[in-house]
């Protein structure tokens, strides 16, 4: 994955971003990365992917799930 570099941040800057990333439970790199993909890309999902898949309703029907059963293949020893 491709890294950026950026040099010469004012010391007030760094500070915050640790200071934001440590109250997110983060370390400040994955924080950078959240502030940029937020203002490139847009808002971060609010809430985990487990927890949009349990808002989902329920159809109640598991067949369209089910695998085919299949013959058994004979194996030459």
């Amino acid at each position: 994955m491709p890294q950026v570099l950026i040099r010469q941040l004012d010391y007030y800057i760094v500070r915050r971003l640790r200071a934001k990333a440590a109250a997110d439970g983060v370390s400040a790199e994955e924080e950078a990365r959240r502030i940029l993909r937020r203002s490139l890309v847009g808002e971060l999902p609010t809430m985990p992917l487990i927890e949009f898949l349990r808002t989902m309703p329920d159809d109640g029907d598991a067949r369209i799930f089910e695998r085919p059963k299949r013959k058994r293949r004979k194996v030459k020893v």
